[in-house]
């Protein structure tokens, strides 16, 4: 099949494939008089893992490193599995991340909520005691004691 054919099975545009092709991932299996490149279903194979894989995140460098050097574009599993396993665990860091931030936004908001039940007015400046968004409870500051004079 030639680039065009390929690129519309996968809905991609032509220049895509070209460009895979520049960087070694996809290759024709030759070329026709014409000069027209021309596929067969092992390069569909190797466009479909390629396209699966950067939907996964994976970077060009790191597909090339999971495809063999064989004419058919063998895989590497043992490095993709590690790969994914290093994207898995980027990817909980991440959702940690979110749910912290989503509990210090969902804290603020009821701290926001009840100052405005309670009728108290906020001001242009934060207060200055409380940090918002922190499940903490104030520590009590002891009260300073003004020295006293004894006076006579």
């Amino acid at each position: 099949m030639q680039i065009g054919e390929l690129a519309r099975r996968f809905g991609v545009a032509p220049s895509k494939i070209r460009f895979l092709e520049d960087e070694g991932l996809v290759r024709p299996v030759r070329r026709t008089k014409a000069g027209y490149r021309e596929y067969d279903e092992s390069s569909a194979e190797a466009l479909t893992m390629i396209l699966q894989a950067q939907s996964l995140g994976f970077t060009l460098d790191e597909i090339k490193g999971a495809l063999a050097e064989t004419r058919d574009h063998g895989l590497r599993r043992d490095y993709l599995i590690g790969h994914i396993a290093r994207k898995l665990n980027e990817l909980d860091r991440h959702i940690v991340q979110a749910q912290e931030l989503r509990a210090r936004l969902v804290c603020a908001s009821n701290e926001l909520k009840a100052r405005m039940k309670s009728g108290a007015k906020c001001d242009a400046r934060p207060s200055a005691p409380s940090p918002i968004g922190t499940n903490r409870p104030r520590a009590a500051t002891p009260a300073r004691r003004r020295p006293t004079t004894m006076a006579g």
